[in-house]
């Protein structure tokens, strides 16, 4: 990533760049100005012991002083606003593409890992508005005003800054290396810690049960002190490079005294010139010290930024297809999907034909690929060969968000978020929730509750039963009107009398054109018109049973 790369991101907020820029020019007039009011204070006013002309120097300087505060002040409010609209941009586009990747790269890596690490790369990337890259044009124009007025105060003089420049262009030069080295390790540090806590996250139930806190603190100790040691190299680095930097300039800038004094006594400058050269002689160094330090930071975020367009390139779902579903499915299909993980086979060789109106149920023992057949109905992986035809079109070509309008689920892992049991049930916008018309175990269930549909749930339902949450899901799924019913292990934790009502459930209701049923209770069976029996991953019977 390069300059012009990075400008290229700040396109959007091109009024607010536009404006920084009007206020360089200003700043750049007003110091230009300002060493030839030195000059003058000094040789026209303190030498000679005018004091009206000391006054009149300190007056103007006061008021172009404040004038160059006022002016960057309001520079620097732009570039908070812009790097604040940039961060969150950014940041909500990568959510957003995260949340639609194939789902695919969440099992490999985990959702919190994948949104975690750009999420942090793109922290990173955020620091060249933290670190002043919006004021660099403000910096140079400063500079450049400040060095015209030092070339036309003595020339001679301003040349034999350029061994210094180079000097520091040098150096910095090696520091881009090694800067690029640090934040490589910074990355690795964060990364490694993101796919740590995502682990951690996900198994909160088995540290408790097998006692492992000691151990898991003991981990986190040890991330965080790499995490903090990445840190303080970086830190280090650069608080000693920039000391060097600072002796090295101090000690060349004092040396201009020697040929500055020969300058003085041949008369080529004045002593209030010459004083004021040296004040204002570091102004030169600036634009090298900004733009070799944006350099630096370039070099660090280089290895970010690299993720983060790997990660806006990972593949997404299919949004962007027009082609839709039809208002009513007539016909699911199953042509020899087989499904392969880590080269093992999961499914294999799947045929089945399912017409609307069909109820579906789908047995086997647990691992026989029940939820993985349901999983790839949904979308939520891919058949590694064969098709899933809806309406004789692989599902694959239909917009995603759309086909999966026409599915309603209850999964056999419940998540309800944080809220109410009614925002639970209302997640579908364009469905208006009627209690009247859902079944009465799942209503009376709610009721039941002590704030019914408005009780908290808590984190992922903590504050509900398993069956109070399968219930709720429940109501859920039948709240959309979609074309497709699926219900994983729906029932498995009602109670037996929730469970019998569950069944006439199953045998009455009509509303929609398919129903899968992943069950291990044996009476849905006899409500079901067809029987799909699964064995290692293998169809071993097809059952149709009599209307």
């Amino acid at each position: 990533m390069n300059l012009r790369s990075i400008y290229r991101l700040f396109l959007p907020y091109a009024s607010a760049v536009s404006s920084i820029i009007v206020f360089s020019v200003l700043v750049s007039l007003i110091n230009a100005a300002t060493p030839f009011i030195n000059r003058f204070m000094i040789d026209q006013g303190l030498l000679r012991g005018d004091l009206k002309a000391v006054l009149y120097s300190v007056l103007l300087l006061l008021f172009l002083r404040t004038g160059d505060n006022a002016i960057q002040y309001f520079q620097r409010k732009q570039e908070i606003l812009v790097a604040n609209s940039f961060g969150k941009d950014l940041k909500v586009k990568a959510l957003r593409h995260g949340l639609k990747l194939n789902p695919q790269h969440w099992k490999d890596n985990g959702f919190f890992k994948t949104i975690g690490d750009v999420l942090y790369d793109i922290d990173i990337l955020m620091s060249i508005t933290g670190s002043n890259f919006l004021m660099l044009f403000l910096i140079i124009c400063k500079a450049a005003g400040a060095a015209i007025g030092l070339f036309l105060l003595n020339w001679r003089l301003a040349l034999l800054t350029l061994p210094l420049i180079a000097i520091k262009i040098a150096y910095n030069q090696w520091m881009r290396t090694r800067s690029e080295q640090l934040g490589k390790a910074s990355m690795e540090a964060n990364k490694n810690y993101n796919a740590w806590f995502s682990d951690l996250l996900s198994g909160t139930t088995d540290i408790k049960l097998w006692n492992l806190h000691g151990r898991k603190e003991t981990e986190y100790g040890e991330h965080i002190d790499h995490l903090n040691e990445t840190s303080k190299h970086m830190s280090l680095f650069s608080e000693k490079s920039s000391r060097i930097l600072q002796t090295v300039e101090f000690s060349f800038l004092n040396l201009m005294y020697l040929p500055g004094a020969a300058l003085i006594q041949d008369g080529t400058i004045t002593f209030g010139g010459l004083m004021t050269f040296i004040t204002f002689s570091s102004y030169l160094l600036v634009p090298v010290d900004a733009i070799m330090h944006l350099r630096v930071i370039l070099e660090q975020i280089r290895p970010c930024t690299k993720d983060i367009q790997n990660f806006f390139a990972l593949e997404e779902e299919n949004f962007a297809s027009s082609l839709l579903p039809n208002p009513e499915i007539s016909k699911i299909e199953f042509k020899d999907v087989s499904v392969f993980l880590d080269h093992r086979s999961i499914l294999q060789d799947l045929n089945f034909e399912i017409r609307r109106g069909e109820k579906v149920a789908i047995v086997g023992e647990n691992g026989s690929g029940k939820t993985t057949l349901l999983n790839l109905l949904l979308g939520l992986c891919r058949a590694t060969s064969g098709e899933i035809l809806i309406d004789g079109i692989p599902i694959q070509e239909y917009n995603i968000e759309a086909y999966r309008k026409k599915i309603s689920a209850v999964l056999q892992d419940v998540h309800l978020f944080g809220g109410s049991v009614r925002e639970n049930i209302l997640l579908d916008e364009e469905a208006l929730f009627d209690p009247n018309r859902q079944p009465p175990f799942c209503t009376e269930a709610v009721n039941r509750l002590e704030k019914q549909f408005d009780t908290q749930v808590g984190s992922d339902g903590a504050k509900l039963s398993g069956g109070e949450k399968q219930k709720v899901a429940l109501l859920r799924a039948l709240n959309r009107r979609a074309e497709i019913l699926i219900l994983d292990e729906a029932s498995a934790n009602y109670d037996k009398e929730s469970e019998e009502a569950f069944h006439l459930f199953i045998r009455e209701h009509t509303d929609y054109g398919f129903y899968f049923i992943v069950t291990h209770r044996k009476e849905i069976l006899a409500y079901a018109d067809k029987v799909i029996c699964l064995s290692h991953g293998k169809i071993t019977q097809v059952r149709q049973n009599p209307k």
